[in-house]
């Protein structure tokens, strides 16, 4: 049996715009339960993404670590951030707690899935290198 390399190559160019497409809207799914959860606080916090500084890490093209909460003040002109530590959550009574655990538990199921489309975009990048 022989395999029609055309057909391959387009089937598997369908698969990964279908992926990119996949995390295109996992990630505005994850800004958007973002914009809920920052809004639910009265003090400045702000999600930042950050690189870690291995070399073979998929933040070095771009997939961002995070986001984790930091704290944003500003004093004497200057802007302060804090970071919170990536178990955070507000200190009691500021937000309503049962409001604050479901925005987050859907904040982190968007980035689980966020997380595993990107796995799979790394084994689709690993087996294009092989092949």
């Amino acid at each position: 049996m022989s395999i029609d390399l055309g057909q391959e190559r387009a089937r598997a160019v369908r698969a990964l715009d279908e992926l990119l497409s996949g995390i295109a809207e996992a990630r505005r799914d994850l800004e958007q339960a973002l914009a809920r959860l920052e809004g639910l606080l009265p003090m400045r916090v702000a999600w930042k993404r950050k690189t870690c500084g291995k070399a073979g890490c998929r933040c070095t093209r771009g997939a961002l670590h995070g986001p984790y909460p930091y704290l944003i003040e500003h004093r004497e002109g200057r802007k302060i951030e804090r970071y919170l530590g990536r178990g955070w959550s507000p200190p009691e009574g500021m937000v309503a707690p049962e409001r604050y655990r479901a925005l987050m538990g859907e904040f982190r199921e968007r980035r689980a899935r966020l997380d595993r489309l990107l796995d799979r975009l790394d084994e689709a990048i690993e087996v294009m290198r092989r092949w």
